[in-house]
């Protein structure tokens, strides 16, 4: 009888020191992350401190320009996905401050499928509160964010690629699955669309993917992208033959 209680005091003490190391290892994170940003920005804290405001605002990061591809060019290699957000979170890297923001994402639909998807592993550490990833669930990854630190909140302005994306909120992707389709990569703000009702949302009408997206499904996703493309050719020759 003493060494049943004996074992089961040792399973209790097991799991609460299990579950103690856990919450020590995040708060162990939350404050790393801290750190990294309040060493970075020291200067800027302090003086919205002194100045008794609770905001530092950051200019977004740089990003290298990639030449416009039509939507026929990228679903060479690229998918159509319909996905919802499921949850979020920021990480701060060294040795630059890095801000990323991970958004979990379930994939509810393909409208297009990737041809191939690698299978590599990820080459980087993936937030432990979002794991595990289910079959149908994958990442975005956004360059941006925002982070308390003593109690003022440094945000790192999102850069000119990235997108914030609503939790709950659905939106259509023009992506590629990477590392067997635990990451969807994507061509910038113009490849992601806010889906409302079916319709589709996007303030980047300047971007050439967001006029033919918008062309292909006239904006809404209740419409057969076939049967748009075979009333837009009979328009075209109907201008042909009727000339004005």
């Amino acid at each position: 009888m003493k060494l049943i209680l004996c074992l089961a005091l040792g399973l209790v003490l097991l799991s609460s020191g299990a579950l103690l190391w856990k919450a020590t290892r995040r708060a162990s994170r939350q404050q790393t992350a801290a750190d990294i940003v309040r060493d970075f920005h020291r200067e800027d804290i302090e003086r919205a401190k002194k100045q008794g405001k609770k905001e530092v605002i950051l200019p977004p990061a740089i990003d290298m320009p990639t030449p416009p591809k039509s939507l026929d060019e990228l679903l060479r290699n690229y998918g159509l996905l319909r996905v919802k957000v499921l949850d979020t979170e920021t990480t701060v890297s060294e040795p630059y401050a890095d801000f990323k923001t991970w958004y979990k994402v379930e994939i509810l639909k393909t409208l297009h499928q990737q041809v191939k998807v690698s299978a590599e592993p990820f080459p980087f550490e993936v937030p432990s509160r979002l794991l595990p990833l289910l079959p149908s669930e994958s990442l975005l990854v956004m360059q941006g964010g925002e982070i308390i630190v003593d109690g003022v909140t440094v945000v790192r302005e999102f850069s000119t690629g990235s997108v914030v994306l609503i939790p709950r909120e659905e939106y259509l992707i023009v992506g590629q699955l990477e590392y067997g389709g635990k990451r969807i990569s994507h061509t910038g703000r113009g490849s992601v669309f806010h889906v409302v009702n079916n319709r589709l949302m996007s303030g980047h009408k300047e971007h050439r993917l967001v006029r033919e997206i918008e062309e292909r499904y006239g904006n809404n996703l209740d419409n057969d992208p076939k049967t748009l493309k075979d009333l837009l050719e009979r328009k075209t020759d109907a201008s042909l033959n009727h000339p004005l």
